[in-house]
């Protein structure tokens, strides 16, 4: 009997069925099998890492107290900071760290005077290779102990604290400290603890020769400057005196993004507040300061902006001026923000009127209808924009002269404004508008 077209393509799509199935399942074993193995994989080299450290920490503890230091380390030695070893096909790195311990038992610096009571070993491990360790290295730490009384002839103690920007501890900030000076000349990179602090006994004196530099991924930096670099730093290279405690503090925090739109091909000298000192002639040299043009569109970015406040200025000679600008400037950007600011300029004019209507908590005002007056006349009638446009609580007002006139300044919800501006040029007013 002849089969069916009915009966030929339920055949079919059983066997699309049964194929989509053994799919599937073929998919899961395979996915299966491949993290089986990756679980071996990273079993077996975490096993040899443990093995690595396990070595390194027996070695180093075999070794004479007095040779237990790193190249470029407080202490110093002969220990290298990092290694690259091979072991089973695979590259792992081993670093070393090794630092006195200051006990709490006789007191801690500046009251303990002899505050280099034992040395701290640390081994981490870490591994590349197909299953890698991906941060989470194999740690070791042993502490020895001096057969002796602890001594500090011929150091001191550094004292490094990280806060972020709300005067916080910052744990977990990488703090790079290179003396080329001292001998042997010390090069080391440490990690605040919660306190947000570093303590480093045993630091070979010597005067302005320590360099700090501090960082965390994703935040802002900060480090000392020599008089070559900065005639008079906001923070010097750090001294340490014999048997005396070098304190250092540093503020970082996270980074944010300012998004900037104006008008296209618009060139701006953008500058924040924070110092690196001044120069020889007393001049001001600021941390952020730079000159940057927006594009086709009028839009610039900064990805990675510090917490400050930033100022907005022209090129020199320019025939524009500021008429708007949303948020108010000076621009305050908070740690781990994103923010849009919106300019407006215009050709200048010899005398303008630029006023900001703001309240107590010092917050632009929507819809504030301002008037100017010359005499009992009229001049100019301008209402301040809403928020979200680039003239929200301002209104900006040109071709006046020089003259005292009368400002009359309305808003809902607020007590009518009345006083006298003198124009003298391209002036901007801050005016404040009470509540009932």
């Amino acid at each position: 009997m002849p089969t069916t077209p009915t009966k030929k393509g339920e055949a079919l799509i059983g066997v699309i069925i049964a194929l989509a199935i053994f799919s599937i399942l073929s998919a899961a074993v395979i996915a299966l099998v491949f993290n089986a193995y990756d679980l071996i994989s990273y079993t077996k080299a975490q096993t040899t890492a443990q093995h690595l450290a396990t070595e390194k920490i027996e070695y180093l503890r075999s070794l004479p107290y007095d040779d237990l230091g790193t190249q470029g380390g407080i202490p110093a030695g002969p220990i290298a900071q990092t290694e690259n070893i091979t072991r089973n096909g695979l590259s792992y790195t081993v670093k070393t760290s090794i630092v006195y311990i200051d006990d709490p038992f006789d007191n801690l610096a500046p009251s303990d005077l002899l505050p280099t009571d034992y040395k701290r070993l640390r081994i981490d491990v870490s591994w590349g290779g197909l299953a890698p360790s991906r941060g989470n290295t194999v740690t070791f730490i042993s502490d020895v102990a001096p057969k002796g009384v602890e001594t500090t002839q011929g150091t001191g103690t550094i004292f490094v604290q990280v806060f972020d920007s709300n005067s916080q501890p910052l744990e977990g900030a990488q703090v790079q400290i290179s003396a080329s000076e001292v001998n042997p000349p010390v090069d080391i990179t440490l990690e605040t603890n919660a306190d947000g602090q570093i303590i480093l006994p045993g630091a070979p004196i010597c005067n302005d020769c320590y360099d700090l530099f501090v960082s965390k991924e994703g935040y802002s930096s900060e480090e000392t400057y020599s008089i070559e670099e900065v005639s008079n730093p906001q923070k010097a290279l750090l001294s340490v005196l014999e048997a005396d405690l070098s304190e250092i503090y540093f503020n970082i925090d996270k980074l944010s993004t300012l998004s900037i739109s104006t008008s296209p091909n618009q060139t701006l000298t953008i500058r924040g507040d924070k110092l690196l000192g001044r120069d020889e002639y007393d001049e001001a040299i600021y941390k952020f300061n730079e000159t940057i043009t927006t594009d086709g569109a009028g839009n610039y970015l900064f990805e990675e902006l510090e917490w400050d406040n930033y100022y907005l200025d022209l090129p020199e000679g320019t025939n524009q001026t500021l008429a708007f600008a949303n948020p108010l400037l000076p621009l305050n950007i908070l740690p781990d923000t994103d923010t849009n600011l919106l300019l407006s300029f215009v050709n200048k004019s010899d005398y303008s009127l630029r006023a900001v209507f703001i309240d107590a908590q010092e917050n632009p005002i929507a819809s504030v209808s301002a008037i100017l007056f010359e005499g009992e006349a009229p001049v100019a009638t301008q209402s301040s924009g809403l928020e979200g446009e680039a003239d929200f609580g301002q209104v900006f007002m040109d071709e006046l002269t020089a003259f005292t006139y009368r400002l009359v300044a309305t808003a809902s919800g607020y007590l009518d404004f009345e006083d006298e501006i003198n124009i003298t040029g391209n002036n901007t007013e801050k005016i404040y508008l009470n509540t009932p």
